[in-house]
């Protein structure tokens, strides 16, 4: 049975769905990245919208039981199992791999399984959209909480049940340089005692050091490649810099996976 979460020992040059690399999953046993058949998958073949949705449509957040099976094991491993964590960084290798979406989504399952509150916090202040997945306003939110010294509750929009959101907010004149100061820091801390769980949404780690400025105020960095395009020396060169930053790379989220031969024969495996 394929795992949803893998490590990082991925140095070969090429796309993250060479057919001729092993690569080791996270409990020890190894999974070839193999395939032909074109799915969109969230690592065991289950289909999965990219990030990059038209804009002008907020995508729904339904998923398929399929999806919602892979996503629920995932859900666990990051927040709900032993030893879990609170707060997760989730970082694109580039743009377009499905974070946001992954995240989205995450989000809801956890807060659906009342194990606490649950904040999502939209960190990619110049392409923001989780905003666009629930449906609301982006007038004031997180680049404001930044320059204002208002309560947090001020900048938050509950979107469901246990479910907040503090939106990526107004558009400020390099609000992204706010990430390495003091501000942030101590908005992080207030989110920490209102909430039992928070997912930060990044920019993409190939082209902005803001994802590990964000990443290193959270217990742990879930990375996110796509099987077929993210090229293996970008995403092992982003993973040392992570390493470098005192950043806990708790693994990567295969988005996108494709098969060889059919799922029903290849989960039988």
């Amino acid at each position: 049975m394929t795992k949803i979460f893998e490590t990082l020992n991925i140095a070969n040059n090429g796309s993250m769905n060479d057919p001729n690399v092993n690569s080791p999953v996270m409990n020890g046993s190894s999974e070839r990245l193999a395939g032909s058949r074109a799915t969109q998958t969230a690592y065991s073949g289950v289909a999965v919208s990219d990030e990059e949705a038209p804009r002008t449509v907020a995508p729904a957040l339904e998923m398929d039981l399929a999806t919602r099976q892979e996503l629920t094991k995932l859900t666990h491993r990051l927040f709900l199992s032993s030893g879990g964590s609170r707060v997760v960084a989730f970082s694109g290798v580039e743009a377009g791999v499905g974070c946001s979406w992954i995240l989205a989504r995450v989000a809801q399952l956890l807060a659906n399984a009342d194990a606490g509150s649950v904040c999502i916090v939209d960190a990619d202040l110049s392409n923001p959209i989780q905003h666009r997945y629930f449906r609301v306003g982006n007038g004031s939110g997180l680049s404001d909480a930044l320059m204002h010294s208002h309560p947090i509750e001020e900048y938050l929009k509950r979107v469901g049940g246990g479910l907040h959101l503090l939106s990526s907010g107004s558009a400020i004149p390099k609000a992204e340089t706010l990430f390495s100061s003091s501000a942030f820091r101590l908005r992080v801390e207030e989110l920490r005692a209102r909430f039992d769980f928070l997912l930060f949404d990044t920019p993409p780690m190939a082209t902005s050091s803001n994802a590990l400025e964000v990443a290193s105020r959270a217990q742990g960095l879930a990375m996110v490649v796509e099987a077929n395009s993210t090229n293996r020396e970008t995403a092992v060169k982003v993973a040392k810099e992570a390493a470098a930053a005192n950043v806990h790379l708790m693994g990567a989220v295969l988005n996108k996976r494709t098969f060889p031969i059919p799922e029903a024969i290849y989960n039988r495996l």
